[in-house]
């Protein structure tokens, strides 16, 4: 379901849906900016952050979070320093090294099984107000709603 949120570059009020929160002009400009960065990489394979920010007009803060969201990667040679967040070793793009991504999905997936156990041992309790619906949703005085 669309939401009502302000675009991340212009402030202006847009329908948001999913991706990046930019709006549908701001979402073109990025577009048309990646492939400027991305052509340029394609003919300057390892040039430095400077280098592409100065021949394409590209903001370092646009190329870094590009970086991070893994759609450009880092040469394995190149000076520019981007590191795990977790752990602080140099990764080549996104935000966590494989160990601390597989460590985070790990945590979550045991997270995830102690929810589902602890509702599991907890005791319908409808004479509190409560109740479990078909999808595990439980609503606090249900008796208000079944009448």
């Amino acid at each position: 379901m669309p939401e009502i949120k302000y675009c991340r570059d212009c402030r202006r009020i847009f329908q948001y849906t999913s991706g990046p929160v930019l709006c549908a002009v701001c979402r073109r400009i990025d577009e048309e900016e990646y492939d400027k960065v991305r052509t340029f990489l394609r003919d300057f394979p390892g040039a430095n952050m400077k280098e592409v920010s100065d021949n394409t007009g590209v903001s370092p803060n646009k190329i870094s979070r590009w970086l991070k969201e893994e759609r450009l990667e880092v040469s394995a040679e190149s000076p520019i320093a981007l590191n795990c967040e977790s752990c602080g070793i140099r990764i080549r793009s996104g935000r966590f090294c494989v160990d601390c991504s597989r460590n985070l999905a790990r945590e979550m997936m045991n997270a995830g099984r102690e929810l589902k156990n602890s509702l599991k041992k907890s005791p319908d309790i409808k004479g509190e107000g409560y109740g479990k619906d078909q999808f595990g949703l439980y609503y606090k005085h249900k008796e208000k709603f079944d009448k």
